[in-house]
């Protein structure tokens, strides 16, 4: 039997939230429940329990001042904490430049090719066994170029994606599909990243840089049937999974 990959190496893009709700994107609807503390400390505890935990590297991509971060819900999760959280201060001053930021840190960072690199915004929450499930797949064989934890809604409901088509896989325990784009939190291995770094960071938004990486390059997106994640947005929620419970935070949070 194959051995299960190596390690995953989670960029969490996060900024200071004066407001939490409405400071960083008061455009987007949000469900009742939703808060970005709630999605970060869902990261760690998804991540604490899963039995491949050991696996799991964070840095924090802090779009912000020391000074910032001290008074930001996240600082008092970054002490004595496992799995280990290091933390990086960068000036980004918007979201595409925080993105274009992170994707430098992920290619210039020493780590073997096949590793598994998770550029993840600030405003996801997981289910249980995600860490697992994702090495799962690693090991299937099915082949993949990018991985997306969340079940876009819209891939079912919109009238553009009627006469969509998509290939069906499995692996021991989950389903995986393809998909045409996925939004900016995604996972890559590091020799993908280094071969598609000049599309990722062209400044083309998400659905535009996947049109191209999946669309005409033939790169393999795989996105999971139940979500494994979802972008917290009203109306877009990874179907037929109870968010809402996995929002509450946890008494040892």
């Amino acid at each position: 039997m194959a051995t299960i990959g190596k390690t995953l190496h989670i960029y969490y893009r996060h900024v200071h939230i004066k407001a939490d709700r409405t400071s960083r994107d008061p455009g987007k609807r949000r469900p009742a429940w939703f808060s970005h503390e709630g999605c970060f400390v869902n990261l760690l505890h998804t991540i604490r329990a899963d039995k491949l935990s050991d696996r799991v590297q964070i840095t924090i991509v802090y779009d912000g001042t020391p000074d910032d971060f001290i008074d930001d819900f996240s600082s008092q999760y970054c002490v004595g904490q496992t799995p280990e959280i290091s933390l990086q201060f960068i000036k980004a001053g918007s979201d595409i430049n925080s993105f274009l930021i992170t994707l430098y840190m992920a290619r210039t960072a020493t780590m073997p090719q096949d590793d598994l690199i998770y550029i993840l915004e600030n405003d996801y929450l997981h289910q249980h066994e995600w860490v697992s499930k994702v090495f799962e797949l690693k090991n299937s064989g099915i082949v993949f170029d990018y991985l997306s934890l969340y079940d876009h809604r819209d891939k079912y409901d919109f009238p553009m994606y009627q006469s969509l088509t998509a290939s069906l896989f499995y692996s021991p325990s989950h389903h995986w599909r393809t998909a045409p784009s996925t939004c900016a939190s995604f996972l890559i291995r590091k020799q993908t990243l280094d071969a598609d770094y000049a599309i990722l960071t062209s400044g083309m938004t998400d659905y535009y840089f996947f049109s191209k990486l999946v669309g005409e390059n033939q790169r393999v997106l795989l996105t999971p049937i139940p979500g494994l994640a979802t972008h917290c947005m009203e109306g877009y929620l990874s179907p037929v999974v109870a968010w809402d419970k996995l929002a509450a935070l946890p008494k040892d949070s």
